[in-house]
């Protein structure tokens, strides 16, 4: 990690650099849904909305500044990224995919940004959500949501047996599948006709990607199944549900993640989806990893905590495992098995017809 002082009171962050031919810009969305009511709200005709990040590769101008890593939530204004605030799309990406990012439950958009830039320095367009009542969500006015507290799994729920973990994890997924479905209208939209001008026809999305983190992989699994445009999806300790597993309801090749010490407890449930896949299925199993090294948060805080792996080298193969899955999948290059075989963390299998 490297740690800059700035003053005697503030030390920053910086967000490890992208490693892609392209700049990277971010721009914030908040969008509303024309139907569905905000039951997080005070006011009961209000409807929901959701915080849509998205990152791009980018073009910026002289004067364009970084984005701040998160303006509004004092624990990470220490945290400086690599980003373009609202800069220029770059003109010679055309038709770029898009990567839907689904957070876990309590967590937020923004911890996924060493990812997300990472992938935007390669040409796609990445978007991670903060959907209200599933992870906190902290609006442009300062407004904040925090997660639902019926929708954390009661101790020792999470270990079987899967019939009950299914039943409960239902409406928080139903929510979080609609919210991605708000997401995907309002990125047509964009594509369509944006007032900027930044995404205008430059979005392909025919062939999209998806990642879920936890309980956001079970959302994004049940997105999946539900749209022929998804070609491409993976999770972190998140699998589909219940139907979709049993059913093979996705039918494109997948990628599960899981770290080597949850993998004694998650094995059933991996094998409810690994057994049933009527495609290929790699499954990814990483040592030394904790549920959240994917994110930044143990980055950002190392002293909160206590996986084995150094933070920046989790984040580094972490990056390395996503990118190499939506390149074959979205971009048709490169083998994931094969390219990663040299990481030792990592081993990669592969199940289901192939």
């Amino acid at each position: 990690m490297t740690v800059l002082s700035l003053n005697a009171q503030t030390d920053s962050v910086r967000l490890i650099e992208p490693r892609g031919p392209y700049p990277v810009g971010t721009v914030t969305y908040e969008w509303q849904d024309r139907v569905r009511l905000a039951e997080y709200s005070a006011f009961p005709e209000d409807k929901r909305m959701v915080v849509a990040q998205l990152w791009y590769p980018a073009s910026p101008a002289p004067g364009d500044h970084k984005a701040v890593y998160n303006p509004i939530s004092e624990d990470y204004r220490k945290v400086i990224g690599n980003s373009y605030l609202r800069a220029g799309f770059h003109p010679s990406v055309k038709n770029a995919n898009l990567i839907l990012i689904a957070p876990g439950r309590g967590t937020e958009r923004f911890l996924y940004t060493t990812l997300a830039e990472d992938l935007a320095s390669y040409g796609f367009v990445v978007v991670s959500v903060d959907m209200p009542s599933i992870g906190y969500t902290i609006f442009g006015d300062g407004m904040i949501v925090k997660p639902d507290p019926s929708f954390r799994p009661p101790p020792g729920m999470m270990g079987g047996p899967y019939e009950k973990v299914d039943q409960f994890f239902e409406r928080p997924t139903a929510l979080g599948a609609a919210d991605l479905e708000l997401v995907y209208q309002k990125l047509t939209e964009l594509n369509r006709a944006d007032p900027d001008q930044r995404f205008t026809n430059r979005l392909n999305l025919e062939s999209v990607g998806i990642f879920g983190h936890s309980l956001g992989g079970r959302i994004a699994g049940q997105f999946a199944a539900n749209h022929s445009f998804v070609t491409a999806y993976a999770a972190m300790e998140g699998i589909p549900p219940r139907d979709v597993r049993y059913e093979g309801k996705i039918e494109i090749p997948t990628l599960m993640i899981c770290s080597k010490g949850t993998l004694p407890y998650a094995i059933e449930n991996y094998n409810s989806y690994l057994d049933n896949s009527p495609v290929a299925t790699y499954f990814a199993v990483l040592e030394d990893f904790g549920h959240n090294t994917l994110t930044d948060n143990p980055f950002i805080y190392p002293d909160r905590f206590n996986y084995a792996i150094d933070p920046e080298e989790g984040l580094k193969i972490s990056r390395k495992l996503l990118s190499a899955y939506f390149f074959m999948q979205l971009m048709g290059r490169g083998d994931l098995q094969k390219d990663l075989n040299d990481i030792e963390q990592l081993n990669i299998s592969i199940h289901g017809k192939y």
